[in-house]
């Protein structure tokens, strides 16, 4: 996971909440502003998930997830007004549910995590930092609550789709190239090109899939703090 930085709402959402104080967003949200708030998400995001940080190959498959879940704890009721804030939305994929006969642990987002609330803060910085990564590419936190939320909730580390695999790949690759880049240069150099490479992550927003344990490498060698 890495921090989303959300934009303006989508012109077509913010008409339409001013128009249906009162509108459900299951029952009334039209598709035009479905689409509308899909495709400014996928393209903030940078075509990736919020969670898993896989590739989203178009903005037509994205799943509209919310941050704050609309029936906590299974309840009917919910917030209508919360439901329809862009602020707490987040583009996410389907989470390996749309493969035939899966099993539930073999699913990972949106799709394993349910009406459960999140400890974790996506669109917090300092929250987001809390989310570390082992030698294997596998995710965990120090702190228990968010230990539980990517491990169990969105189960992160699911082995039917080699999410620690894939992780550990990239962060390699990235790895080599700077060393490739570094190579018989001095220090100052190699540590140029790791704040060069995380300003490219970071600030410009050039992100790519599974960026976030390459994020996360780069702030440990940078000793960016989590506080």
């Amino acid at each position: 996971m890495i921090t989303i930085k959300r934009g303006k709402e989508p012109d077509s959402l913010l008409a339409f909440r001013k128009k249906n104080s009162d509108a459900d967003y299951e029952k009334d949200m039209p598709t035009n502003v479905l689409k509308d708030i899909r495709g400014q998400m996928w393209e903030e995001q940078r075509h990736l998930c919020a969670y898993c940080m896989r590739k989203i190959d178009s903005p037509g498959i994205v799943r509209i997830e919310h941050c704050r879940p609309r029936h906590p704890q299974g309840e009917e009721k919910h917030d209508n007004k919360a439901t329809l804030d862009y602020k707490w939305m987040l583009g996410v994929c389907y989470g390996n549910s749309l493969e035939k006969g899966v099993k539930p642990e073999h699913m990972t987002c949106y799709a394993h995590k349910g009406n459960t609330e999140l400890s974790v803060n996506p669109f917090d910085e300092s929250s987001i930092r809390k989310i570390k990564y082992k030698e294997d590419g596998s995710i965990y936190s120090d702190d228990s609550a968010i230990n539980k939320d990517v491990v169990e909730t969105l189960n992160l580390n699911c082995q039917a789709v080699s999410l620690p695999q894939i992780r550990r790949s990239v962060l390699m690759a990235e790895k080599e190239r700077i060393k490739k880049k570094c190579d018989k240069k001095s220090h100052d150099a190699y540590k140029h090109e790791l704040e060069r490479t995380y300003a490219h992550l970071v600030q410009e927003r050039e992100l790519t899939p599974y960026c976030g344990i390459i994020i996360s490498w780069l702030e440990s060698k940078l000793k960016i703090s989590s506080d």
